[in-house]
């Protein structure tokens, strides 16, 4: 057996790729992820260079989320403020594992969340956890993969790097893991998916409205698909939904965007506070692939910082505070509302008593 642990994990490094007898690389070692997949360019699933075999990149939002929320045509805002079209977000991938990735990961994916809330919660009673959370983990990757080529100034005459640069991504690695397991063939064992939950959706938002939030720093990911709200961590086996057990279980109707956003917020700062951190690693045996967790004893939390969500929770909602869509205390000015949640007093999901705000 061999036992390669995750360098984010507190684990040893990985120091060795591993080639399977058919010639896939299923495990590639830290320094060659860095080394290939995040500044070489190469094909971010495979690990093939540019040139060595056809390439027709991977949309970061997938097709299937363009073509239901008619995105094509539409723009992206990007950390920077600079915008592109949802067409054209694309991340270095051959025509191989492109296509690899829309029969296995994204066709699921689709069929899984398409319909209503019901149905969509009645298939993961029975399917389809470790395909939602794989497919949250891809998308999550492609996107702060593309950040290794934005520009951290829109002007272009300026030198000031990418926003990339500035990621610890030897911390990205399991997660780039976990989004390469249908390629590697990787079983994802008990509790490697962490924390995830499904709301209803039903606000003043257009009911077929497509959103993301992510957090690079706390590895969290929010989507809303429609009346579809997704929140999920990729590297606490559960322990953020668990932190917030108490605020969850108030949720028992559909909840507004805003609600979500504070939701991802919420699991972001829990996330980061962690005081003693699972750990994830890599087993191959016989070139079998499994990614495992390792819990740790307790679930410790150190005392709530209020600023410290109130920028968590800025993050999430600040294109709607410029858009003037949020009034906190009778104004809509995006620098006071700004201002207001900051301080990490503001709450969108439950009201003064701590009971759940409902429409």
């Amino acid at each position: 057996m061999i036992e390669i642990g995750m360098t984010e994990s507190g684990l040893n490094p990985i120091d060795k790729t591993i080639i399977a007898p058919d010639g896939r690389i299923i495990l590639f070692s830290c320094e060659q992820f860095i080394d290939d997949i995040v500044k070489a360019g190469c094909c971010f699933i495979c690990g093939a260079a540019v040139g060595s075999k056809a390439f027709n990149d991977e949309h970061i939002i997938p097709r299937w989320v363009l073509r239901r929320f008619d995105l094509f045509s539409k723009s992206i805002t990007l950390p920077t403020g600079e915008r592109r079209t949802y067409d054209q977000y694309k991340v270095p991938c051959c025509k191989d594992c492109n296509s690899m990735l829309g029969e296995r990961i994204e066709e699921p994916a689709s069929k899984l969340l398409a319909g209503g809330y019901d149905e969509v919660i009645e298939r993961l009673r029975t399917q389809g956890q470790e395909i939602l959370f794989t497919w949250l983990a891809l998308l999550f990757f492609k996107n702060h993969l593309k950040d290794i080529s934005v520009a951290l100034d829109k002007n272009p005459t300026k030198s000031a790097g990418f926003i990339g640069d500035i990621y610890d991504w030897p911390s990205f690695h399991h997660v780039h893991a976990i989004a390469r397991s249908v390629y590697s063939r990787a079983t994802l064992l008990p509790d490697v998916v962490g924390s995830m939950e499904i709301f209803e959706i039903d606000d003043g938002l257009a009911a077929d409205s497509f959103d993301y939030v992510t957090y690079s720093y706390a590895q969290v990911v929010m989507v809303r698909l429609g009346r579809i709200g997704i929140v999920a961590v990729l590297n606490d086996a559960g322990a953020s939904a668990h932190a917030w057990k108490h605020k969850l279980e108030l949720i028992d109707v559909p909840i507004s965007t805003l609600q979500l956003k504070e939701v991802a917020a919420m699991f972001a700062v829990a996330n980061i506070d962690l005081l003693e951190r699972p750990q994830f690693g890599t087993m191959v045996v016989d070139f079998v692939v499994m990614i495992f967790a390792r819990l740790p004893n307790d679930i410790k939390l150190p005392n709530f910082v209020p600023e410290k969500f109130g920028d968590a929770l800025l993050h999430a909602v600040r294109d709607l505070v410029e858009q003037r869509a949020i009034e906190v205390d009778g104004t809509r000015d995006p620098k006071e509302v700004a201002a207001k949640i900051r301080t990490g007093r503001v709450r969108f999901l439950t009201d003064e008593t701590g009971l759940l705000r409902r429409k």
